[in-house]
């Protein structure tokens, strides 16, 4: 009889445990919600420059950081790469045997947002149809190379001596090359006429203060102007 009992009661149990495990649900995978990936702060990007131009604007004379291109960038938050060269003109080879138009290249291959162009001085023998030619050819390149660029053209510097009629004629003659490609002209004057203080011993290269009066007028100018947007 009890051998009996004990065979009921381990058949019982066994029923019991099929129960229960037809109860329990299969295990089913973890559920993975991915969390959103944080997007980092979005910042403007620095505007990045270029400066095309002579002697004045590579700052023959004082520390290179002197030179207007710079102190316009500075105060502007520009990058800007200076391709000036002492002697340089759109018709006359500089120093290192460059033309603007070699700098144009250069400016090319830096695909800059804004491209400063510094009339000049060193253009004063060339016919004014030569000059013509040569600017509109090296500002139609550029534009067609970078057709997103600012393009600003700034009017040549003469000195501390009167300039001579020419120096006019080689602004205005460069001015409708950068119209003629939707630039922006700020016309400087010549603000060094009869100042000999803010010149050097050669007349012509600005000091540090001719350097920083220069940028202090093309950057207000810049700005008022809405150029950088």
């Amino acid at each position: 009889m009890t051998a009996r009992r004990s065979l009921l009661t381990l058949l019982a149990a066994a029923l019991v445990a099929a129960s229960l495990v037809g109860c329990i649900a299969p295990a089913q995978p973890a559920s993975r919600t991915a969390s959103p990936t944080a997007s980092p702060t979005s910042t403007p990007a620095q505007v990045t420059a270029v400066a095309i131009g002579d002697s004045i604007a590579i700052g023959n004379g004082v520390p290179a950081e002197d030179a207007w291109p710079l102190l316009v960038a500075d105060r502007l938050g520009w990058r800007l790469t200076d391709f000036g060269e002492s002697a340089a003109g759109f018709t006359v080879k500089g120093l290192n045997t460059h033309t603007f138009d070699d700098q144009v290249s250069a400016t090319i291959r830096l695909r800059p947002d804004v491209v400063i162009v510094a009339a000049t001085r060193n253009d004063l023998f060339a016919s004014t149809a030569s000059l013509r030619t040569a600017a509109t050819a090296a500002l139609e390149r550029l534009r067609s190379a970078l057709p997103e660029a600012r393009i600003i053209g700034v009017g040549a510097i003469w000195g501390s001596d009167a300039a001579p009629a020419q120096i006019a004629l080689i602004s205005s003659t460069v001015k409708a090359a950068v119209l003629g490609v939707g630039g922006s002209w700020i016309e400087v004057g010549q603000p060094f006429a009869g100042r000999p203080d803010l010149v050097l011993a050669d007349h012509v290269h600005p000091t540090v203060e001719g350097q920083r009066l220069l940028a202090s007028t093309i950057s207000a100018a810049i700005s008022r102007r809405l150029v950088i947007g």
